[in-house]
């Protein structure tokens, strides 16, 4: 939650660099609209996936990781306006998660 909400807080710093930010939840729309509202402050696109069909695409699963439930791996995407994936970095624990700085950085670079 603390990246979303840091990603929101800085919504102008990727609006310049042409960037969208949307995150991707297995957790259901209820959730995810609380989500929205509550921590994004509704300036981040917070999508449910309730099958992690799209999550299982990109190969964010963690089958049965927490609970034996399976749960969607920490990670920051950059895909470009052509639909291709040109930055990937999962995450091995909450403090491994990227910040915006790094992600801006990153999208600066390219």
């Amino acid at each position: 939650m603390k990246q979303l909400r840091e990603f929101a807080q800085r919504k102008a710093d990727f609006d310049a660099q042409n960037a969208e930010i949307v995150a991707i939840s297995i957790d259901d729309e209820a959730h995810n609209r609380k989500v929205w509202e509550e921590v994004a402050h509704k300036k981040v696109v917070v999508l449910s996936d309730l099958g992690a069909n799209v999550i299982r695409q990109y190969g964010l699963l963690h089958p049965k990781g927490h609970d034996s439930q399976d749960i969607a791996l920490r990670a920051t995407l950059i895909v470009d306006q052509n639909g291709r994936e040109v930055f990937r970095r999962v995450s091995s624990s909450v403090p491994d998660v990227r910040t915006a700085d790094e992600i801006l950085a990153e999208l600066k670079s390219m």
